[in-house]
């Protein structure tokens, strides 16, 4: 499932060639998405943004409150702009359509989990973005404190960082050589400060890789994400660790898998 820098990387492809294009139409073609597309009129996108992990566009009209229209692309969703010169115009696994005034936005899901939703007013507020200048050691302190949930299944919590999945969070705690079945609230600050600088440089990594591909993500242009290849722990088990030699473990915490070196995460 794509995570902050794999809807990051999409999010700034489709920025340049979607800001400021008109909307003619929005085409529903899977009756999965229960959406009923605005009278698109003189809309307009006006932004294309990330919000935790989902792409969200802004579509703005005079005289109105503005639109947004999110996309959230789980497991193999795809959102691909489909420009005039574009030789596959009728793309297989094709659920909706956004036709502009010069190409098209098509949202494309094989498996069909992906959602398309609209909504009124400003975008919904979700946990503290891990990117943004909010996010700072005291900010990361007064949410970790007094929590006894293990520091890996907190990190995926979207209510309290947006963004982190389960990929990043492996990563960030070996980075910041913490063990990821301490609690939450139990870290001291210089480990806090270390694991917000771990978070901000994976994901900085991560983001300048285009995202990890392991199966079916790609960008916005068909590319897979190049991270996969920088990985230090997830998917390694019983690999030498990059760091110590020690073999990598996997532990399951929340259903959900951890990778971590039991020798360099203390």
């Amino acid at each position: 499932m794509p995570e902050l820098p794999e809807v990051e990387t999409i999010v700034r492809q489709l920025a340049p060639v979607l800001a400021g294009r008109a909307v003619k139409k929005i085409e529903i073609l899977d009756p999965l998405i229960r959406l009923t597309p605005p009278a698109a009129g003189k809309l307009k996108i006006s932004r294309v943004a990330r919000i935790g992990k989902q792409i969200a566009l802004e579509l703005s009209a005079s005289g109105r409150p503005p639109l947004w229209l999110f996309f959230h692309l789980r497991m193999t969703g795809r959102l691909i702009y489909d420009n005039p010169q574009s030789e596959n115009r009728n793309p297989k696994s094709l659920r909706a359509r956004i036709v502009l005034d010069r190409g098209a936005l098509n949202f494309i899901d094989t498996r069909r989990l992906g959602t398309m939703r609209l909504a009124e007013g400003p975008p919904p507020e979700p946990g503290l973005d891990p990117m943004s200048r909010a996010f700072t050691t005291r900010a990361l302190a007064g949410l970790l404190a007094g929590s006894p949930t293990p520091i890996k299944p907190w990190l995926l919590r979207q209510d309290r960082l947006a963004g982190i999945g389960n990929i990043y969070a492996s990563e960030a705690l070996f980075n910041a050589r913490i063990d990821p079945c301490r609690p939450a609230g139990g870290l001291a600050q210089p480990e806090i400060a270390r694991l917000r600088r771990s978070i901000r440089l994976i994901l900085s990594r991560a983001i300048r890789a285009q995202g990890t591909t392991f199966s079916d993500y790609r960008d916005s242009t068909g590319a897979r994400g190049r991270y996969v290849n920088r990985l230090a722990v997830y998917n390694r088990k019983d690999q030498p660790c990059p760091r110590c030699g020690a073999p990598i473990g996997r532990i399951v915490q929340a259903q959900r898998s951890t990778f971590f070196c039991a020798n360099c995460q203390k």
